[in-house]
């Protein structure tokens, strides 16, 4: 009977739980670093503005990305955006924009490494408050889409919606690096 793990690893800027399907285990709030040859790996590789305006677009945008070490077969992925309150518990009718994100290949950085990402570029939280995305990542056969299985959550790191005027945020030198990337591959990004 097949069975799950879970790896929590967080800290002040993110948190991931990656679910695999051949261990019962899970390891909570623990820096947890895989060294499995073939496990994908999901990470929030641009995380969203620690301030915001309410009803504007999330800038930088949230990108998750996926970087597997070999071809995984006939699968693929996508994933989705869910907005959470400072609970943790889902907020419904919240968070505006496509929610649904494909998965896309981009440059790697390293050869031996393919490199995907899930862009989610038009974002944006109805109303003020404190809150965290999360990305919800699914794996299915082609032609299957009844069969997705969940297989990672991503959590991004808290933003505060504001009603007035927020400060535009600048992505990191590695984000930046990310999002261009994304651009090079055709995808639809604010510079």
């Amino acid at each position: 009977m097949p069975t799950k793990v879970s790896y929590v690893s967080a800290d002040s800027e993110t948190q991931r739980l990656f679910t695999h399907p051949e261990v019962q285990q899970q390891q909570l709030h623990d820096t947890f670093t895989t060294t499995c040859f073939n496990m994908p790996e999901f990470q929030i590789g641009v995380q969203p503005p620690k301030k915001a305006q309410a009803g504007a677009y999330l800038y930088p945008p949230v990108i998750a990305k996926h970087s597997v070490r070999r071809p995984e077969g006939d699968v693929d992925y996508f994933a989705t955006a869910v907005l959470l309150d400072r609970r943790g518990a889902v907020v419904d009718g919240y968070l505006e924009g496509t929610k649904a994100a494909s998965r896309y290949e981009v440059a790697s950085s390293k050869s031996s490494t393919a490199s995907f990402v899930f862009p989610f570029a038009d974002l944006s939280i109805a109303h003020a408050g404190t809150f965290t995305i999360r990305i919800d990542v699914y794996q299915f056969v082609p032609g299957d889409y009844a069969g997705a299985a969940l297989v990672a959550q991503l959590g991004t790191r808290a933003i505060s919606v504001v009603a007035g005027e927020a400060a535009t945020e600048s992505p990191s030198s590695d984000e930046r690096s990310l999002m261009r990337k994304a651009r090079d591959a055709g995808l639809p990004l604010p510079a």
